[in-house]
């Protein structure tokens, strides 16, 4: 009455948006601790097993995760505003991919900066046989 909505009046969500909700996060938790966790140990290990020869793009690979993942929270978030399954189920893939290719970012990252730290070696090597030769 009068203009006010009660929680009967309300239209529940669909089931579908809860199922895209509840199915996205999972995924995206599972890719997190099952992916980026891995692939940061991995690049870990590989830079600690040079020595620290092997320049890690530290700051780029923060910087990536922490936009790609806040963009996959607001997804998320944006999930539980709306109304129609089939936009809450786009939404929720779109932070699950958000999320597997943040997750990705450090391995190409790292593979960039080694090649170009590979492209630095040949000029010094050919620099160094020339001195002694």
């Amino acid at each position: 009455m009068f203009g006010r909505t009660t929680m009967s009046t309300r239209r529940a969500r669909p089931r579908a948006v809860w199922a895209a909700l509840v199915t996205s996060a999972v995924l995206c938790f599972l890719v997190v601790v099952g992916v980026f966790v891995p692939v940061l140990g991995l690049i870990g290990a590989a830079d600690g097993g040079t020595a620290g020869a092997l320049d890690v793009p530290v700051g780029s690979i923060a910087a990536a995760a922490v936009v790609g993942y806040l963009l996959a929270v607001v997804l998320l978030a944006l999930v539980l505003v709306v109304r129609n399954g089939a936009l809450a189920w786009v939404l929720g893939v779109a932070a699950v991919i958000s999320t597997l290719l943040v997750s990705l970012w450090p391995l190409l990252a790292t593979a960039l900066a080694g090649v170009d730290q590979a492209r630095d070696v040949g000029p010094f090597i050919q620099e160094l046989l020339q001195r002694f030769s």
